[in-house]
């Protein structure tokens, strides 16, 4: 077994957070991508997991590494497609992260980013996307 597939395997037996905020960024791909599988299991919007897994996003799609971030983009659409309404209080957050780090990406992070904000809408999350005018 090499170094890497040993790394791998120790880093999935620590919790989400860890492992998605993992100093190495293969660690850091691989959860995003049993993230997203997980996120696609879910059948019922009510789902507990879905309040757990939420708050992760906002780091997770500003990663600095654009195959990690592109992952976190499949996580989150993944998730998007399993939550309900609920899932718009990190709607804002997470929102922000995706202007800031992922719209100057590779043409294939803009397509997944813009699908992120399309299903944001289909939660109802308008509030995320609304600016309030400055007086």
């Amino acid at each position: 077994m090499s170094e890497d597939e040993k790394l791998l395997k120790e880093a999935k037996k620590l919790p989400w957070e860890d492992r998605l905020t993992h100093k190495n960024w293969k660690v850091r791909n691989d959860a995003n991508i049993d993230l997203a599988t997980v996120c696609d299991s879910i059948t019922d919007a009510k789902d507990p997991r879905i309040r757990e897994f939420g708050p992760y996003f906002k780091k997770t799609v500003a990663d600095s590494n654009a195959p990690v971030q592109e992952k976190a983009l499949d996580a989150l659409i993944s998730y998007l497609k399993a939550a309900d309404a609920d899932a718009g209080r990190y709607a804002k957050e997470v929102c922000d992260a995706v202007v800031a780090k992922c719209l100057t990406g590779r043409p294939k992070t803009v397509e997944k980013s813009q699908t992120a904000f399309m299903l944001w809408v289909e939660l109802e999350a308008v509030e995320a996307f609304l600016v309030e005018p400055q007086l």
